[in-house]
């Protein structure tokens, strides 16, 4: 889609902004997963239940390994004959190479499509109206149409969230335009923002086969299901819920630097002179009034008790913050 890259080309950003705002996914893409077996495909594959969300609904699902690690972790969104994963484009290869391995002679077929779709992110204030009559209301729901795809999301902080995908140039950019007379226009930064401050998780290459999927809270914001078959890591995930005790689990915070952590960065107890295993950043934004906002997985017990520093900011207090969901009770402090 060059027209709608050339578009993007000549916007220019305003300061980011935490509601009314809307950014183009240009540092995200699409894998399409379809055949007539896509659907059993992904049931036997991921976290979640694909049986259960339909054509009108998507869903987050996480893609793990044996060891129940999360090699990927994406929103699922059904469209006629199978299914897109919605990630970040550094992590499309990898998933698609690992995903390949079990097709065998099933009838899936596998494709990155990310250049046939304009994405678009779309952050509103509760009381504003809705700009498109055919957006979905209800969270996860999808409506669609030949060219365009409409998402809810989850947000936080009393704002409304959707995610829009076109494969029509034209419309992409006249629905860009016309949004763009309304909204701040922001850069990704604003799309991780939300994800963070909605306590939504995403996995990038540095933090690929690092968490099992309740270390990233994935079990409390519908992000796998405990009743459907077996999946890669299944056994570890229901061992952990059942009869566990969790350890680690995902908090969104505040630091005063200015440059955001790296996904991947360590977090190590605040005596100790290198790092000692204690969490790594999730993802973090730089704020425009000052200071950073992050999501980050740690030991329960260093994190809420405060004995928690980044290894290449050592000298940032971490402020924790609420997150939008509240913590289940599996869990050792």
């Amino acid at each position: 889609m060059k027209a709608w890259t050339d578009c993007l080309a000549t916007q220019s950003h305003a300061p980011l902004q935490e509601s009314n705002g809307l950014c183009a996914l240009d540092d995200h893409g699409l894998l399409y997963v379809g055949g007539d077996d896509a659907t059993e495909f992904l049931q036997n594959q991921l976290s979640n239940d694909i049986t259960r969300i339909g054509t009108g609904r998507s869903q987050l699902s996480a893609f793990s390994n044996a060891k129940g690690r999360m090699i990927g972790l994406f929103r699922v969104i059904p469209i006629e004959g199978g299914y897109l994963l919605l990630m970040p484009r550094s992590m499309i290869a990898s998933v698609q190479e690992k995903l390949q391995r079990f097709v065998l002679l099933s009838k899936v077929i596998l494709a990155d499509i990310s250049n046939d779709f304009a994405l678009i992110s779309v952050t509103l204030d509760a009381q504003d109206a809705v700009p498109g009559p055919d957006w979905p209301q209800d969270i996860d729901a999808v409506h669609q149409t030949d060219t365009l795809i409409s998402v809810r999301l989850p947000a936080a902080e009393g704002r409304r969230r959707w995610l829009l995908l076109s494969t029509d140039t034209a419309e992409a950019i006249a629905l860009w335009r016309r949004l763009a007379n309304e909204f701040a226009v922001n850069g990704p930064e604003h799309w991780r923002l939300q994800n963070i401050d909605a306590g939504i998780p995403t996995l990038y290459p540095e933090t690929s086969e690092a968490f099992v999927l309740q270390m990233a809270n994935l079990q409390l914001i519908d992000g796998v299901s405990f009743k459907k078959g077996c999946y890669p890591g299944q056994e570890v995930v229901a061992r952990m819920q059942y009869l566990g005790k969790l350890k680690r689990r995902m908090y969104r915070a505040e630091i005063d630097s200015v440059r955001a952590p790296a996904p991947g960065d360590e977090l190590t107890a605040r005596d100790a002179e290198s790092s000692d295993g204690s969490g790594k950043v999730v993802d973090a934004v730089s704020l425009p009034n000052g200071g950073s906002r992050m999501l980050f997985i740690a030991r329960i017990d260093r994190a809420e008790s405060g004995d928690l520093k980044l290894v290449e900011q050592p000298a940032t207090e971490i402020r924790l913050l609420p997150l939008p969901y509240a913590f289940e009770d599996n869990a050792e402090a």
